[in-house]
């Protein structure tokens, strides 16, 4: 053991374990250093600088103006949907959009709306109430959506939903 030296105030000191202690902890620090570099996904095999990408970058969103249309049972909906469109691929030939005329609400688009007003138009206020069969009746719609649209058009959003 280490001996005890008194310091001024006569109290035991122990020499010399001060400095076994904090070697073992810079020592410790170290490992756990290396190791921790390892784990969250260092070590030899990493490209160095190739920066690498988890995610698909989203394409842009074309928020539509809001209509008002009938549900089956009489009631009203007004909805705005906005689309998630494909990013472009790099490479790809970059496919030309038609003239849109700026003062049209649907921005070149009116085969969605129609599409919108075809799938939610049938349902009733009772059933898109509930947000399981809302759901249902968006993933329907987006599905006629990638048909329609040569699968250019990714999802869907409401940006506005009321009935009355």
């Amino acid at each position: 053991m280490a001996k005890k030296k008194a310091d001024a105030k006569g109290k035991g000191k122990e020499e010399g374990g001060g400095k076994k202690k904090m070697i073992i902890m810079v020592v410790v620090a170290a490992v756990l250093f290396v190791a921790g570099g390892k784990v969250m996904g260092g070590g030899s095999n990493a490209a160095a600088g190739v920066p690498v990408t988890t995610t698909v970058p989203e394409g842009p969103v074309k928020a539509l103006s809001s209509i008002t249309m009938n549900l089956a049972d009489g009631r009203l909906l007004k909805v705005g949907v906005a689309l998630q469109l494909r990013a472009p691929v790099a490479g790809a030939p970059a496919e030309v959009a038609a003239a849109v005329d700026k003062d049209d609400p649907t921005k070149g688009y009116a085969r969605a709306l129609d599409l919108v007003i075809e799938v939610l138009g049938k349902h009733t206020m009772a059933e898109l109430v509930k947000p399981d069969m809302r759901d249902a009746a968006k993933k329907e719609l987006v599905e006629k959506l990638k048909v329609a649209y040569h699968d250019q058009i990714e999802d869907i959003y409401f940006h506005e939903f009321v009935m009355q």
